[in-house]
Parts: structure tokens; sequence; C-alpha cells
């Protein structure tokens, strides 16, 4: 019998205040597949789903957001395949890059981009947890 314990992130949403450009960011730059959204959802707002490993992520348009002034939070990370790689081509992109791409005082590489809106993604050079 299960106890019903939290087994995984099934989608993170976050808003956006140009989809079109969100689209370009995360789907052209992060290379991030599109997901077909359900009709009913579809019809109520703008907004465009991936799949972001076995999770989802879910941009939902929102043009009155408005991110908040932080350094680095908040912000979520993503895996690569090949973070030299990835890395280089995000750092020639024109994107803005808050950081990196580097080794943090952690020892861990990475890169912090902004989205058009100003949302915080960091992409780290480290495994998915299995």
């Amino acid at each position: 019998m299960s106890d019903g314990k939290i087994i995984g992130l099934q989608h993170l949403a976050i808003n956006v205040t140009d989809l079109d450009a969100a689209k370009v960011f995360y789907g052209e730059l992060l290379k991030l597949p599109e997901l077909p959204r359900p009709e009913g959802v579809a019809a109520q707002f703008r907004s465009v789903w991936y799949l972001l490993g076995n999770a989802e992520l879910h941009v939902v348009e929102n043009p009155e957001f408005k991110p908040l002034k932080s350094p680095l939070g908040p912000h979520f990370a993503v895996a690569c395949d090949d973070f030299d790689s990835a890395s280089k081509r995000l750092a020639e992109s024109g994107a803005e890059v808050v950081f990196g791409p580097a080794t943090g005082v952690d020892g861990i590489a990475r890169v912090v981009l902004k989205d058009p809106t100003g949302n915080m993604v960091e992409v780290i050079d480290l495994p998915l947890h299995r």
C-alpha cells in the first residue's frame, strides 16, 4: 500500500510577457520539444508547453507580469547532454547571460540566462537524478 509520497515533478509553469519571444528562447535556443495542449486549455489563455526531461514546462503569457528583481533567484535549472556544446551555443546566441559559462564556488559548471521576460534559467553540468 502506498503512503501517498511525492514522486517527482510533473510540470512547472512560468509567466512570460511575450509568448512569441519565449517560444524562440525555450523552443529554438534551449531546444525544448513542444507538447500539445488540451483544447480547453488552449482556448482559455495563450501558452506553450514543452517537454523538460521527464517533466513539462508550461509557459503562460501574462503581459503584466514583472519578475522579481533578484540576482539569481527565483530560477529553475536544466541539465543538458553536452554542457560544453550547449554553453558555447548559449553564450554565442545573444541571450542575456547573467553568469558563466563558468564553474561556480561549488565546483559545478553552469551558465545562467534570462529569458526575454527576465525569468532566470540555469543550465547546469549535472546529471538528472534517476
